[in-house]
């Protein structure tokens, strides 16, 4: 009985983790779209309608790492490289030890850009409904096309690439064979994903539902964070309130991150334990 006492005091004192969303005190964002994180944890921003990238310091300082016409998707490689997918002018950057190159140009809208476990990027393009691969030495291949309104792409830990359509509620799930399908469906407009590989959750941003997703291994969806009501209302998941919730990325301690494009602000999920 002693020993059995002594562990429930234990327990009683361990620190309870709160899933709460709050808002980051970030100034001078203008349309912030895509995130990339690097692994220093650093959080980067696409402003587009400011077009400028910039890194955030300690969840408040920014500053400018490059700009460009209308950039959209950030991702980075394992070497620490940071690519830029620019809407308006169809071009894809590459910022390597400060140094700003093209290396792609002329495809339609490229929204969203990720890399793979092997250095491909593979493109979004918005209009065409395509996804396009971009080899390590620059060749430019098709993999599918008959998309509708590709947007915000994740990789998984078996290589699927997961592909959120921004008007049909659906997610599609691309594997090593380019073979497409339904992987989830989400009433509204769907913008960016984020893939947990610590649980395998994949997390999705419907920008008319004012919600974020979660969605399990077999497709199930349910709502992690948000009321259903555009707001600002900081607090439990359940409680919380977002306006227009755009890009999303997790942090190495499991911490999403969201941008409210319209609002021009970042809000910040925590103690999710991924």
């Amino acid at each position: 009985m002693k020993s059995l006492l002594t562990v429930i005091t234990i327990f009683s004192f361990l620190p309870v983790i709160s899933q709460t969303v709050k808002t980051l005190a970030i100034k001078g964002l203008n349309g912030p779209n895509g995130f990339a994180i690097n692994k220093d944890g650093q959080l980067f921003i696409a402003n587009e309608s400011g077009k400028q990238v910039v890194k955030i310091i300690n969840d408040s300082t920014t500053e400018v790492v490059l700009t460009s016409d209308s950039p959209d998707g950030l991702t980075f490689d394992d070497a620490g490289n940071l690519y830029v997918s620019n809407f308006y002018s169809g071009i894809i950057l590459k910022m390597s030890a400060g140094s700003v190159d093209t290396i792609a140009r002329a495809l339609n809208k490229p929204s969203d850009i990720k890399c793979d476990d092997k250095g491909n990027l593979f493109v979004s393009e918005y209009e065409a409904g395509n996804i396009k691969k971009i080899s390590k030495e620059g060749k430019i291949t098709q993999i599918t096309s008959g998309l509708k309104l590709p947007f915000g792409l994740a990789f998984d830990n078996k290589g699927n690439l997961y592909v959120a359509s921004n008007n049909a509620g659906v997610i599609y799930q691309i594997d090593a064979k380019c073979s497409v399908n339904v992987f989830a469906r989400i009433k509204g407009t769907l913008s960016y994903l984020a893939f947990s590989k610590r649980t395998g959750t994949l997390y999705a941003t419907c920008f008319t539902c004012h919600n974020i997703y979660a969605i399990d291994s077999r497709g199930s969806e349910k709502v992690l964070a948000g009321n259903g009501v555009a707001g600002d209302k900081d607090g439990p998941l359940k409680d919380a309130q977002f306006k227009d919730p755009n890009s999303i990325a997790i942090s190495p301690d499991g911490s999403l991150y969201i941008s409210e494009f319209s609002e021009n602000r970042v809000r910040k999920i925590t103690g999710l334990e991924n």
